[in-house]
């Protein structure tokens, strides 16, 4: 603190020492696919553009040392993100009933947890023609063990996305809450951000910190997350995880029936970083 008070820094020096390192590593090649659906617009002049709808499938696998050792070592993901993926499907139920100028892609991707790797193969070898993916709403890890009043809408504010989902949530009487963890960077973190480095404006919705969701979700990263605890033994309240589909469907249907097709905020720094990817 007084180098840096003072405007110096230390000097580096050799060590006496010579230190030699040994390392191997083991790798296998396998096939983990993602699966793809299709809700197919009806407005002749929006059809041909797609709004994705997304979840990773996978989780961490297993504790290797936890089996040997006699104990559960099943990372099961209930949460992460088997509800994800459950949500995501029964939006799509949701979304299935309405009437969609653009269509909808429902996208369940693969190798989350190894890097966004589903996302990126997706995003780089789309199944319909890649200028024509509009937006990206992403569900990852609803943390649904308390009546959440209000969501965190990652990369609402950098887009056209941000009116379309504060009208959503008032809807729903949810509240739209700031990012309370901005140190932990969770706008590049989930399969969405594969869509933003091709230039495709995305959110990203988690349940908030209000009404206890603070200690709840707090207690679950210190406990559960990637641990075989994540499971259908906790209290799951399924009517907040049909909640938390409703809000997100509504997203995705307004923005299939948006007349502008969603862009980013001028000057926003992901939009122009990315434009033209």
């Amino acid at each position: 603190a007084e180098a840096d008070a003072e405007g110096v820094s230390p000097s580096g020096f050799d060590l006496a020492v010579t230190i030699s390192m040994q390392g191997a590593q083991t790798s296998k090649t396998v096939t983990s696919p993602n699966v793809v659906g299709l809700i197919p617009g009806s407005n002749p002049d929006m059809k041909d553009e797609y709004i994705v709808l997304s979840a990773h499938l996978d989780h961490t696998g297993i504790d290797q040392k936890k089996i040997d050792a006699g104990e559960d070592g099943i990372n099961n993901g209930a949460f992460d993100n088997a509800m994800g993926v459950a949500t995501m499907l029964e939006a799509a139920t949701r979304l299935r009933e309405a009437s969609l100028g653009r269509s909808v892609l429902i996208l369940a991707v693969t190798a989350e947890e190894k890097g966004l790797l589903g996302a990126d193969y997706f995003a780089h070898y789309p199944t319909v023609d890649g200028d024509a993916l509009a937006a990206d709403v992403n569900l990852d890890m609803p943390v649904v063990l308390y009546p959440f009043t209000d969501v965190i809408a990652f990369g609402a504010e950098r887009s056209s996305i941000g009116p379309i989902v504060r009208t959503a949530a008032a809807k729903m009487g949810i509240t739209l809450s700031p990012d309370p963890m901005p140190e932990q960077n969770l706008f590049v973190r989930s399969d969405h951000y594969r869509f933003v480095e091709k230039g495709v404006p995305a959110v990203f919705l988690v349940v908030g910190f209000a009404n206890g969701g603070e200690e709840k979700i707090n207690d679950f990263r210190k406990n559960h997350y990637h641990k075989p605890s994540d499971d259908t033994s906790l209290p799951i309240l399924y009517d907040e995880a049909a909640r938390f589909a409703e809000v997100n469907a509504l997203i995705a249907k307004d923005l299939a029936n948006a007349e502008e097709r969603p862009h980013w905020n001028e000057g926003d720094f992901f939009g122009e970083l990315f434009s033209g990817k």
